[in-house]
Parts: C-alpha cells; sequence; structure tokens
C-alpha cells in the first residue's frame, strides 16, 4: 500500500540516508559504520575563516576605491585652489596688456612710440620699456602658475581647461610662425607665376624647406637678412629658393631670365621680419621676473616696474639678453606697416587677441564676483568678435 506524497522508492531512499536500510522481509537493519553517508555540513572553523578573508578582501577592494576616489578630489580641489590664487594676478596683468596693446593699435596711430630703434622724448622711452615690461609680466605669471601646477590638461574642471585653452593660444602667438612660410610660398608662387595648385600640406613644407635654406645661406654669408647681401648673394638665394620650390611641390623650373629680373620683389619676400619667442625662451623670461613669495598663499610673485627698470638697464648680461630677446618683438614696429613684410604686426595681434581670451576665461569663471571692469569686458568682447569675423 503506498500513502499520499510517498513512494517505496522514496520511503527506502529516506531510509538509508540515516544510515539504515530495509532487509528483504522489510525489516530495518543497522549498516556498518564506514557505509553510512555523513552529513554534508563543513568545519565551523572553516566557514569563518572563509568569511573573514572575504569580508578582509572586500574591505581591502572598497578601501582603495575610496582611496582612489580621495586623491581624485584632492587632486581636483588642489588644482582649483592654485587656479584661484593666480587668477586675481593674472587678470589684472593680462587686462593691463590688453589696454596696451589696445593702443598700440589704435588706428589713430597711438601706439606711434614703437616706431624707430631710438626714443626720442622720456614718454617714448616709458611706454616702449612698459609695453615690454607688461609682456614679461604675463609670461611670469603663466610661468608661475604652470611651475605650481606642473600642467593643467586633465584636470577635469571646465574652469581650469579654458584658461589653459587661453593660454596655450597667448604662448602660441609668440611662439609660432608657420602662417609666415605658408604667405611667403604664395607670395614667391604669385611673383614667378607658378600656376599649379599644391595641396596644404605641400605648401607648408616647401615653406619649412626654404627657411632652412635661407637660414643656413644668411648664416654663411654672415648676414642677418636678404637685404643685406650683395646683389649676386641675393639673385644666388633667389635661384636656390626657385629651384626648392619648384622641386617641392613638382612644377616646371622658374626660368633663369625670370628670377633675375624679379630678384628685388623675391628678396622683399624673402627678408620678412621675424621675432619668434620659442616656448623654452617664453619659461626663462617668465622665471626672470619671478622671485619666491615671503608672505601669502602664492608660491610666486613678480617684481615690480623699479626692478624691472634696474635689470634691464644696469643688470647683469645674462639676464638683459633675455629681455632684448622679448624687446625684438616691439622694437622698431610699425603698426600700420605692410604685414607681409613685418611678420611682428601679426605676432603682437595674436597676442593681444589671446590677451583677451584670458581675461574672458578669468572673468566667466565667476562673473557675480569678478573684479574685471564692465569697460575691460566690452572691450574684450568687441576684439573677439572683431577676431572671429575675420
Amino acid at each position: 500500500m503506498q500513502h499520499a506524497g510517498f513512494s517505496e522508492h522514496g520511503f527506502r531512499s529516506s531510509i538509508r540516508s540515516r544510515g539504515r536500510r530495509l532487509s528483504p522481509s522489510g525489516k530495518l537493519l543497522e549498516l556498518p559504520r564506514h557505509l553510512r553517508r555523513r552529513p554534508a555540513f563543513m568545519p565551523v572553523q572553516l566557514q569563518a575563516g572563509l568569511i573573514s578573508a572575504g569580508v578582509s578582501a572586500l574591505i581591502l577592494v572598497l578601501g582603495e576605491l575610496f582611496l582612489r576616489q580621495r586623491a581624485r578630489q584632492e587632486k581636483r580641489q588642489g588644482i582649483q585652489a592654485t587656479y584661484q590664487k593666480y587668477a586675481e594676478p593674472l587678470a589684472l596683468s593680462s587686462t593691463d596688456l590688453f589696454w596696451r596693446l589696445r593702443e598700440v593699435f589704435d588706428t589713430r596711430g597711438a601706439g606711434f612710440y614703437l616706431q624707430g630703434q631710438v626714443h626720442l622724448t622720456k614718454f617714448e622711452h616709458y611706454k616702449a620699456l612698459s609695453t615690454l615690461y607688461r609682456l614679461a609680466v604675463v609670461l611670469g605669471w603663466i610661468r608661475a602658475l604652470r611651475r605650481e601646477l606642473f600642467f593643467l590638461p586633465g584636470a577635469g574642471n571646465g574652469t581650469v581647461e579654458r584658461l589653459d585653452t587661453a593660454l596655450h593660444s597667448f604662448t602660441s602667438a609668440l611662439a609660432e610662425g608657420g602662417h609666415v612660410e605658408t604667405r611667403r610660398v604664395a607670395s614667391l608662387m604669385s611673383l614667378w607665376s607658378i600656376s599649379v595648385t599644391p595641396s596644404t600640406e605641400v605648401v607648408a613644407q616647401a615653406g619649412i624647406r626654404i627657411d632652412h635654406q635661407q637660414r643656413r645661406f644668411l648664416h654663411e654669408a654672415q648676414a642677418t637678412s636678404a637685404n643685406q647681401l650683395t646683389a649676386d648673394d641675393q639673385l644666388r638665394l633667389c635661384r636656390a629658393v626657385a629651384d626648392t620650390l619648384t622641386d617641392v611641390i613638382e612644377c616646371p623650373r622658374v626660368g633663369v631670365g625670370i628670377v633675375e629680373e624679379t630678384r628685388h620683389r623675391a628678396i622683399s619676400c624673402l627678408a620678412v621680419r621675424e621675432a619668434w619667442i620659442y616656448r623654452d625662451w617664453q619659461a626663462a623670461i617668465g622665471d626672470l621676473v619671478l622671485h619666491d613669495a615671503q608672505i601669502g598663499q602664492r608660491h610666486f610673485e613678480v617684481i615690480g616696474y623699479k626692478q624691472f627698470e634696474a635689470m634691464r638697464d644696469n643688470g647683469e648680461e645674462a639676464d638683459r639678453l633675455w629681455l632684448r630677446r622679448l624687446y625684438t618683438v616691439i622694437d622698431d614696429l610699425d603698426i600700420g606697416g605692410d604685414r607681409t613684410r613685418d611678420a611682428r604686426i601679426d605676432q603682437l595681434w595674436e597676442a593681444y587677441v589671446a590677451t583677451a581670451r584670458i581675461i574672458e576665461a578669468l572673468h566667466n569663471a565667476d562673473a557675480a564676483r569678478s573684479r574685471i571692469s564692465p569697460a575691460t569686458v566690452r572691450a574684450v568682447h568687441e576684439v573677439l568678435t572683431s577676431a572671429a569675423a575675420g
């Protein structure tokens, strides 16, 4: 007879699981001890050990994640704190430079004091030297910020990243002259009636090759400009440049008669006045005007105008060398001159626009508490709008 919910097979299995079995006659028999099935229980000590090890591993993982998150947060807070320490002096120095360059590029000729190698009046001397000082001060604060932060990219903070982009545009404006090389190639192609249309990459390659070729030629001739060469040397240079240009862009060579006929105009294309301040030079100039801060939260401060003028007039020759390099940007600069003959005009204009970008980034970071005057904000907007329009 079979009860509900139980079968004979299930009943026998249940009996065997308890160490007994049924005889053929149905009687319960005891199994030998070694044949009895023991319950599959893990020892308590082993269970406790595994649980303890698992908890410890979990604590280590969570602790590591917490420490990494905290380190990232502290890094962001440190970058933001450093940014705040240098935002105000950088805004002040950028504003001073902005208004000076705005005066320099005044179409009414207010920047006349940069023209001429000798400044006859105290006013002209002061204006030229203070323009140099304002350029150096901005480089100084940029250098201080870089030295304290090492680098800005990757901070994960939009405000800091926008400022870094603006600072990069300023240093690039002073350091990079690739557009001058490209313009030189275009001018020579037009002068020699070269009708092919090379790619942008080929034009850039031609510009670099011609620039290097001219520098080597001038070095061998012990001249600093193509204008200083003799007529024969100028002709040799023009022929060499013409051959290089046609080789790179893969077009027929320029005739000898055409090169001779256009020598003066070709030399004008080659003798573009340049004064690029390379990034390592900018860092050195920045270091020159910095000193360790004695008080306050900042590690660095910038020297005052009095110390700067004393350095320029009576400082060590090694220091004055760096100031002379920076001064080449504004030395005898005619803003109303031919931009194709003097690359420094566009160079200083790009620095002017980049200065406006720095001010905009600093102001937009906290417009409600910004100390940048409304007049400066309006002027900055005007310059950036004009630059965007081309």
